[in-house]
């Protein structure tokens, strides 16, 4: 009986991290799409003054994908903060609706605050690739790994 027991609480906890895991690769691949559509807003109002702010965005989004299996923590806060910032973009400059993009109650947990810095996260390379990158070219995103493969 009590090995039977242990062996649904055992289940229950590996359904609910493989929840927990889904949640945040779909959060991030959300974060994909708000970058996307934060470059767009960029593009339709030419302003290379939001370039160092999108490309920050991006540097958050990176992070998260890149510690998704080693550091979901960290993961969830480099996502928050990439979503936070692209929502707090998309208000001030999209005419459409950003309710898409809104963080829900679920995802609000991916709030734990974190001293990272996505600099000891990513390599050097992978900054410069992201400093150099042409944030007014479209294409351009396709080069990055915005999204858990």
């Amino acid at each position: 009986m009590k090995l039977k027991l242990f062996l649904y609480a055992l289940l229950f906890c590996t359904i609910t991290k493989a929840q927990t895991n889904i949640e945040l690769k779909d959060f991030i691949t959300k974060n994909s799409v708000a970058i996307r559509t934060v470059q767009k807003n960029m593009i339709r109002e030419p302003n290379n003054s939001y370039v160092s702010t999108f490309k920050d965005i991006i540097k958050n989004q990176e992070a998260a994908v890149k510690l998704y299996n080693t550091d979901k923590k960290a993961s969830c806060y480099f996502a928050f903060v990439a979503r936070t910032e692209s929502l707090e973009f998309l208000k001030k400059h999209t005419q459409g609706s950003t309710e898409y993009f809104e963080i829900t109650s679920s995802e609000k947990n991916y709030t734990k605050s974190s001293s990272e810095d996505y600099t000891k996260s990513l390599s050097n390379s992978e900054i410069k690739t992201i400093d150099d990158l042409d944030a007014m070219n479209t294409q351009s995103l396709n080069n990055l790994t915005l999204t858990i493969q």
